[in-house]
């Protein structure tokens, strides 16, 4: 994708018979990006706003949580929820309504992410009970929030450019040093199934936001430009796909911690529904991908998405003795090659 700037550029040169020198490619970088154990950003003014929009999901979030102590203040909390959505100075809702995924650009990705925002918001205004608000909770974290970024981090680096590629960090939530504590978003998601799962997902994804910033680097002074193509250079493109393979994993063992719990919660149904709406969050994010993949993994993704239909649109408690999250679980593994410890 071209950027605006090196379309003016082009435009500059045809018509107003710029200078036409181009600068000798360098392929090594003169800013230390490449050592280090540091993020070090292009410019910290990239990725500010990104910065702003995950502190505001960490406030509205918040709000979920304050409600949940005390759901008579439900309705009031929703309504800051949509004011901090709707506010201008982050453009969380115009963001998310105009997102696509870059897998498949022409499905409906930002209508659906800011449906589901706005279905946890309604739900939230509802709400008459902490569980009732648990529920909406999940509805706007999982299949909002986390969705949101992911699409967010893919289609940053779906644009190479310096600036994108600041903008695609700030979204990873890993800050410039992956210290555990100052985690958020994915990163902070990431640090949680590697606890349950013994994996390294957290410290990998850190180390290719890490090393995608000396490829671009590098891919960009080789020629002289301040923007190319995906697809121009292996290094940077191996950097994106590990990046999106990895996030893909954070999202199958999140799944697979939520079928844990509903198997472990059959004698507590809403505990078990909470797990539902959690699992089916998670799993919008990679529903698609499933069901494009190979035998076992449309396998899953069919039999996941009926049971979690099922579950979600039961009146009563019964959906619990049919749903087989054993099973499902095992078929995730096969689907993903892993194994899901808790």
């Amino acid at each position: 994708m071209k950027t605006k700037l090196s379309i003016l550029a082009s435009l500059c040169l045809v018509l107003a018979g710029c200078d036409s020198t181009t600068p000798d490619p360098v392929t090594e970088t003169e800013t230390g990006r490449c050592e280090g154990t540091e993020y070090l950003a292009f410019d910290p003014v990239n990725h500010a706003p990104q910065d702003q929009r995950l502190l505001a999901f960490d406030q509205m979030l918040a709000a979920f949580d304050r409600a949940a102590d005390a759901p008579a203040t439900a309705a009031a909390e929703a309504a800051s929820v949509l004011a901090r959505y709707e506010d201008p100075s982050t453009k969380l809702a115009a963001k998310a309504a105009g997102r696509i995924d870059v897998h498949f650009p022409d499905a409906q990705a930002g209508a659906e992410l800011d449906a589901a925002f706005r279905g946890g918001i309604d739900m939230l205004a509802a709400a008459t009970s902490a569980h009732e608000v648990s529920l909406a909770k999940q509805q706007f974290e999982k299949a909002g929030v986390y969705r949101f970024l992911y699409l967010s981090v893919l289609e940053e680096l779906y644009a190479p450019t310096k600036q994108h590629y600041d903008e695609a960090f700030g979204y990873l939530g890993t800050g410039a040093t992956n210290v555990p504590g100052g985690r958020k978003g994915l990163a902070a998601v990431a640090t949680r199934r590697d606890g349950t799962n013994g994996t390294t997902l957290a410290e990998e994804l850190f180390e290719l936001i890490r090393e995608g910033s000396c490829a671009i680097e590098k891919a960009l002074n080789a020629k002289g430009a301040d923007s190319m193509e995906l697809g121009e250079d292996a290094d940077y493109d191996r950097v994106v796909d590990g990046i999106d393979r990895k996030l893909q994993l954070v999202f199958a063992y999140s799944i697979g911690h939520e079928l844990v719990e509903i198997g472990r919660n059959r004698t507590s149904p809403e505990t078990a529904l909470l797990k539902v709406f959690e699992a089916d969050g998670y799993f919008v994010a990679v529903e698609d991908l499933l069901l494009a993949g190979n035998d076992s993994q449309k396998a899953f993704a069919t039999s996941l998405r009926a049971a979690l239909d099922e579950a979600l649109g039961a009146v009563d408690a019964a959906w619990i003795a049919d749903f087989d999250a054993d099973g499902l679980l095992s078929a995730l593994e096969a689907a993903y090659g892993i194994k899901v410890k808790g």
